[in-house]
C-alpha cells in the first residue's frame, strides 16, 4: 500500500506540473498576440507592417527558441485580436 500511495502522489504531481506548463504557455501565446497586435495599431500601413513585422519577429524568435515562432504560428497569436 505504501508504494500505491507513494506512486499516486507521483503520478498526480506530474500531472499538475503538466496542466501548470501548458497554462503557462497559453498565457506566453496570448501575450505575445497581443504585443503584436498592439504593435501593428502603430504602423502606418497596418497591412504591409504587419506581414513584415511577423516576418521579421520570426527570424529573429527562431534563433534563439526554435521553429514554435514560426509566421504562421505568431499570425496565430496575433489573430486572439
Amino acid at each position: 500500500e505504501l508504494i500505491q500511495d507513494i506512486q499516486r502522489i507521483i503520478f498526480q504531481s506530474r500531472e499538475r506540473a503538466v496542466r501548470s506548463v501548458n497554462t503557462e504557455r497559453v498565457l506566453m501565446y496570448w501575450q505575445i498576440g497581443k504585443r503584436i497586435f498592439e504593435e501593428e495599431q502603430n504602423g502606418k500601413d497596418r497591412a504591409e507592417y504587419g506581414l513584415y513585422l511577423i516576418k521579421n519577429l520570426s527570424e529573429k524568435l527562431r534563433e534563439d527558441f526554435g521553429n514554435g515562432f514560426s509566421p504562421r504560428n505568431l499570425e496565430l497569436m496575433r489573430s486572439f485580436f
